[in-house]
């Protein structure tokens, strides 16, 4: 990952080198040459960068023409495959991208010629040995697959197991690496000259997608997405996952158990009864979304597979979404709130888990999601809600309102789009709310199941037990360092001095506080010493003087 350290570490890296420099004429020439001239023309580029414009459209207009998301997808395919999966990663931009590009964008086929046997061959003996051919009874030279990242080539172990080898192609990793960080570069330019582009916060964009393929690129990770896979699916016996040799992966080398069926997308072109394999399908997608929360990130029909012995087999676990139990209970309150037509808690469940990059007005926001959520929730039959594409048009409105949601979240509406597109496609009578029902049903049950709360309360109560510790010691040390003048806020002095007088206010009612806790527990204790007792009130002497002091502590810190 020293790829994305090296781009977070600088709020704008540098293209000074000269195979830096060849590279990006090489993309900006592309694109210009694509249509899309006008957006290069707004970078504020060293002469040494300028791309030739001679003869390129640089009208803004040449941006929203009818073919824009066709003439995208053909330079990023030309680019190679560190922009055919950014182009993969954008069509899930559906809150900042129009339906007409992310559309196009889905069709991006990371498909490309083969390279010759000699250079796999010597990945598998810089990663096997030289011997390798002695773990095969049978290698086929001719792949099964060819990506821009790696191929995929059919082999058979000594004990007749049938595996499939995906093996990376050689200099993928620098070339990926470089392309990254010009395309951090560029949109740090981008977000200088075009308010589209600082509204989309292109720069974290190309932060994310960074983490995304680095995982991709390390095989290691994709061999454990598969054994955590196969494991939350222990139970469900018509899914299968491919099994990992670990003893013949690598970082680049892939060594998997080869599942013999055919593409589930080729079987649904030729129109064949598909039959209960689509529930199937959608049990999967549904179970790994709202149940295990790690998904996975392109579960289209073509990463599917029909086995032959009638169960459906799961390929291409490199891009993966994770929720974790904070992020699932958030996604729990917005499916409830849509599942009751509750139109605030969608609202205000969308806000809870968002990510605000400035000033947000939330009686807007609540208003736009309300009357998005009206439009796709009040008054129709659950059979017709579509959840997906109500996210999706308040992920792409919360933009405006200074709001964006995190990757894994539209990672994982996007796959809820994938699903419920496939069920209208070739499924009409299959309902997909009533088949996500039980699962978000089991999720809230979970949720307030009273073990569960059991772990809440005490971890809730852990973080407060810790933060009334700390408390006593930071806060002065904070109200020093204000007025010091060491820590500032964004507000005026007027309001500053207001705070600092309520600050201090807390201290001296903080310190009541434990004053009196103090008497009374001292009160207390001395109730069972033989000590003068004053007759008036049968206590002693002593004890009276604590308990009254105390009881005045409580008085100016409850009503003061």
């Amino acid at each position: 990952m020293s790829v994305l350290k090296t781009l977070v570490s600088s709020s704008r890296a540098l293209i000074t080198g000269a195979k830096e420099v060849a590279r990006f004429r090489e993309i900006s020439a592309v694109f210009v040459t694509h249509g899309f001239g006008w957006v290069f023309a707004q970078l504020k580029l060293r002469r040494d960068l300028q791309p030739n414009f001679e003869g390129a459209d640089l009208t803004q207009a040449a941006l929203a023409s009818p073919d824009t998301g066709k003439r995208l997808v053909s330079a990023l395919t030309e680019l190679g495959p560190t922009f055919i999966k950014l182009g993969q990663i954008l069509s899930t931009r559906t809150d900042v991208l129009p339906p007409s590009i992310t559309d196009e964008l889905t069709t991006l086929q990371d498909q490309v010629g083969p390279v010759p046997f000699e250079e796999i061959e010597a990945q598998l003996i810089r990663h096997m040995g030289k011997d390798y051919r002695d773990h095969f009874s049978d290698l086929d030279e001719e792949p099964l697959a060819s990506a821009s990242i790696a191929q995929v080539h059919r082999a058979t172990l000594k004990d007749g197991t049938a595996v499939a080898l995906k093996i990376q192609r050689p200099g993928v990793q620098p070339k990926v690496a470089g392309d990254l960080g010009i395309l951090y570069t560029i949109a740090g330019w981008a977000e200088e000259a075009i308010d589209e582009a600082k509204a989309m916060d292109l720069r974290g964009t190309i932060t994310d997608f960074t983490k995304s393929i680095m995982q991709e690129l390390d095989f290691t990770i994709e061999a454990r997405n598969l054994q955590r896979f196969a494991r939350n699916f222990a139970s469900m016996d018509n899914v299968r996952f491919p099994g990992v040799f670990k003893e013949l992966s690598s970082d680049e080398v892939l060594c998997m158990e080869f599942l013999d069926g055919r593409r589930f997308s080729d079987v649904l072109d030729a129109g064949e009864d598909t039959g209960p394999l689509v529930k199937v399908y959608f049990d999967a997608a549904y179970k790994m979304l709202f149940h295990d929360g790690f998904f996975h990130g392109d579960l289209h029909p073509g990463n599917v597979l029909a086995l032959a012995d009638g169960r459906l087999g799961i390929l291409d676990c490199g891009m993966v979404g994770r929720l974790s139990p904070s992020m699932q209970g958030k996604l729990i309150d917005i499916l409830w709130a849509v599942l009751n037509e509750d139109l605030e808690g969608v609202a205000r469940s969308f806000f809870s888990l968002s990510i605000r990059q400035g000033y947000v007005d939330y009686q807007a926001f609540e208003a736009d999601v309300i009357e998005i959520a009206e439009r796709y929730i009040v008054g129709l039959p659950l059979s017709e809600v579509q959840i997906g594409l109500l996210f999706a048009e308040i992920v792409k409105g919360a933009t405006k309102h200074n709001v964006r949601m995190p990757t894994d979240f539209t990672m994982m509406f996007k796959a809820i789009l994938t699903t419920e597109g496939l069920a209208k496609a070739i499924a009409p009578e299959i309902d997909p709310i009533e088949l996500a029902r039980p699962y978000v049903v089991q999720m809230v049950e979970d949720r307030y199941n009273p073990e569960q709360l059991k772990k809440v309360l005490m971890a809730d109560a852990g973080m407060f037990s810790r933060m009334l510790r700390q408390l006593p010691n930071t806060l002065p040390a904070v109200i020093d360092e204000l007025r010091s003048g060491k820590l500032a806020f964004g507000v005026n002095p007027k309001t500053l001095a207001l705070q600092q007088k309520g600050a201090d206010a807390r201290v001296k009612r903080g310190v009541r506080a434990a004053i009196a806790v103090s008497c009374l527990l001292c009160g207390t204790y001395t109730l069972g010493l033989a000590l003068p007792v004053w007759p008036l009130v049968g206590l002693p002497v002593i004890t009276t003087a604590l308990f009254l002091a105390a009881g005045v502590g409580i008085f100016s810190v409850v009503w003061r």
